[in-house]
């Protein structure tokens, strides 16, 4: 009797056709993004680039938490923590990463060969081995990249210090454009007549030992290579500048608004702009390898005048003009 009444239940739903549960309509996938960061969250160049670029996904159609997850890690200014990280999302299986900078651009690269990766201002992404050509990246890499401001480094340290001799270079070495940036710096200063020495910090314990490197140069100024781990100690690098009454240039613009005397490089937000284009394409379908990879177009030179007042320095009239920002 059991065993017929089981029959009949599945006679009975075979004519009267199956649960209205199954006329359900699945439910859309909603994509995730993960997002590398180099900073910690709390950094304000950090939030500065997370607002252009949620701002520029609400645009598109894309709002936080309703039709678009964001999983975020941050390496609190320590890259050796980026290939980990880059793995723990790579490893969530998000529908794309954004990663700043080329050493986050990397360390996405080597935790995923299939998951679409968006660069942002990565310098020399060709020379690192993320992209085969701007044009056509190839792989799973595209995005936007980075160029070296040496010379234009070199010549506002010349306008600042017009008698200065010996030149100095903070940067990392691990940097993707490091190579490039020494070499535009040597051609830049030859132009002037200045020798110009190198000092390298690879991670935070070397910052003294770069400066005392410096301070043994006899420098008359100083050109900060644009990198994230310079960036993340920018206080100190700030307080060295000053005590040792350097006439100093950075990259990015920020770093100027920070403390720094003077800075000249591309509009940073913008690439972040551009980074939820790519994402927007990505999301549509687009690979990577078919988008080509988006160079830098608008910059700024911004000047510190308060910097310049505790240095004991006169800033030229016609380099105020030129200035895009003048912080009083």
């Amino acid at each position: 009797m059991v065993a017929r009444r089981s029959m009949l239940l599945a006679g009975g739903i075979g004519l009267f056709g199956p649960p209205r549960l199954s006329l359900a309509q699945p439910k859309a996938k909603t994509p995730r993004i993960g997002l590398l960061w180099f900073f910690a969250m709390g950094d304000p160049s950090l939030q500065q680039y997370r607002s252009a670029f949620l701002q520029r996904l609400s645009a598109l159609g894309y709002v936080e938490g309703k039709n678009i997850l964001l999983e975020e890690r941050s390496a609190d200014g320590h890259p050796e923590r980026l290939n980990a990280l880059a793995r723990e999302l790579a490893a969530l299986k998000v529908d794309a990463i954004v990663a700043p900078a080329a050493a986050a651009s990397r360390a996405a690269r080597q935790a995923t060969n299939s998951i679409p990766i968006v660069m942002v201002h990565a310098g020399d992404p060709v020379g690192a081995g993320l992209i085969a050509s701007l044009a056509r990246p190839g792989g799973n890499v595209t995005g936007t990249t980075n160029l070296s401001y040496a010379g234009k480094q070199v010549e506002l340290v010349h306008e600042l210090a017009p008698r200065a001799v010996n030149l100095a270079i903070l940067l990392n070495p691990t940097n993707a454009g490091a190579r490039a940036y020494v070499v535009e710096a040597m051609d830049a200063g030859r132009r002037f007549n200045l020798r110009i020495s190198v000092a390298e910090v690879t991670r935070m314990e070397d910052l003294q030992h770069a400066f005392a490197l410096i301070r043994d140069m006899r420098a008359d100024g100083l050109l900060v290579m644009g990198d994230p781990l310079i960036g993340d100690h920018r206080a100190e690098v700030f307080a060295f500048a000053a005590s040792a009454r350097l006439p100093a240039a950075y990259d990015p613009p920020n770093m100027a608004r920070y403390g720094g005397l003077v800075a000249y490089g591309p509009l940073l937000v913008e690439h972040y702009v551009m980074a939820a284009g790519y994402i927007d394409r990505i999301l549509k379908g687009a690979k990577p390898t078919d988008l080509p990879v988006e160079q830098p177009t608008r910059f700024e030179l911004v000047v510190n005048l308060k910097t310049a007042r505790a240095l004991g320095l006169t800033v030229p009239q016609s380099l105020i003009a030129r200035a895009d920002d003048v912080i009083q």
